[in-house]
């Protein structure tokens, strides 16, 4: 277990790293390696709606339950670079420190580039470029994140060396990752962390920004086109081989535009197809405000999860300062699926206020009972159900 003196020790030794310059490319290139989850864990009745409040992973019948807590788009420049800088990385999570350290394994979507390097994409240009000094990264140990989505249209943004400085900083801060890598090969594979025996393994990948796709000599993301038949067909292939590998396939997938209002056909047809090929979650973002919760069977599929911590302006109709942090129960197959309001400020999230996590329920049913599920309030958490 790993307690509060040995975390603040990691987290020195991150900032440690960057009194050399230099960063070699090496670890960048290594193959897929298995990372445990092995922090310690807090908590108590999360029905009470207490921060902190996710409940011990404990066992059912003799089966292991272990509980993931996602969360959107994390995107640690600009702004939030520079409070960072003035008010330290405990400050964009802080009030939510003690739900996120609690979660078996905790997810986020990447959405910048963490690097030294002032560059920019040498690509075409972009309207927004995301990226955030290595100091940055302590935001997510802080936070107690296990593992990290790269495949989204920020991950190059401070080209292709920023991608290699991130997946540097990654590893050395032991967070698996996967959607990006310093070619094609790297980009596909998954991320593995074990916890408690149960090996859970990620898959990465963004339907858009196409220069941004890995080839076989360049850095670059897991891009997919999902109007392609052989693309799709590829994506079954790499989740059956993966279910096969581990005991629950999560596959994360940077998709639909903006702030698209309801989620799309094509997007629901592909989320049955992996779910039938073994995924057990479909975790969607970057449309900047959280849509519905499917079950398929016994996948839940997740079609935008939103965004966690940003300096973004607030859209009128989608309020994406009103957010959810999504946790997922497993044994041998999806449990329990419930949903934490929480609020963006800039560069800092905290959970939401009654009438923040109201106008959030409100939404949230329309949006669930769009894609067939029905939700219900128990404390301050939204449990999602089948119909």
């Amino acid at each position: 277990m790993e307690n509060s003196d040995t975390r603040r020790l990691r987290m020195l030794l991150i900032a440690g790293i960057w009194v050399v310059t230099a960063i070699t490319v090496a670890s960048a290139t290594q193959g897929h390696r298995t990372v445990p989850v092995t922090r310690g864990r807090a908590g108590t009745d999360a029905t009470t709606g207490a921060v902190g409040g996710l409940a011990q992973a404990d066992s059912t019948a003799g089966r292991i339950k272990i509980r993931l807590l996602l969360a959107g788009d994390t995107m640690l420049g600009r702004l939030v670079n520079e409070t960072i800088a003035r008010e330290g990385p405990q400050y964009p999570v802080e009030p939510l420190v003690s739900l996120t350290q609690a979660a078996d394994v905790f997810l986020v979507n990447l959405e910048c580039a963490i690097s030294p390097k002032h560059i920019r994409f040498s690509g075409a240009r972009k309207k927004f470029y995301f990226r955030a000094d290595p100091l940055a990264a302590q935001v997510l140990a802080y936070a107690g994140v296990d593992v990290v989505s790269l495949a989204n249209n920020h991950a190059l943004d401070a080209d292709y060396e920023g991608l290699l400085d991130t997946v540097q900083i990654l590893d050395t801060m032991g967070i698996a990752h996967a959607g990006a890598g310093a070619n094609a090969e790297r980009a596909a594979e998954p991320a593995i962390v074990e916890v408690r025996g149960q090996r859970i393994g990620l898959l990465s990948y963004c339907d858009h920004q196409k220069d941004f796709a890995a080839t076989k000599k360049r850095p670059g993301i897991s891009h997919i086109d999902v109007g392609d038949a052989d693309t799709l067909e590829r994506l079954a292939r790499e989740v059956r081989s993966l279910a096969a590998g581990v005991d629950h396939v999560v596959v994360a997938l940077h998709w639909q535009p903006n702030w698209a209002p309801r989620v799309g056909k094509r997007y629901r047809s592909l989320a049955g197809r992996l779910a039938e090929a073994g995924a057990r979650i479909i975790w969607g973002h970057s449309p900047h405000h959280f849509q519905g919760v499917e079950w398929i069977d016994n996948t839940v599929v997740i079609y935008s999860s939103g965004d966690f911590v940003d300096d973004y302006a607030t859209h009128a109709e989608f309020r994406n300062d009103r957010q959810l942090l999504f946790e997922i129960s497993l044994t041998d197959s999806a449990q329990t699926v419930r949903a934490y309001p929480i609020e963006l400020e800039l560069a800092r999230t905290k959970p939401a206020g009654d009438r923040e996590a109201q106008w959030i329920q409100t939404r949230f049913v329309a949006m669930c009972e769009n894609v067939g599920s029905r939700v219900e309030r128990r404390g301050k958490w939204l449990y999602v159900y089948r119909p």
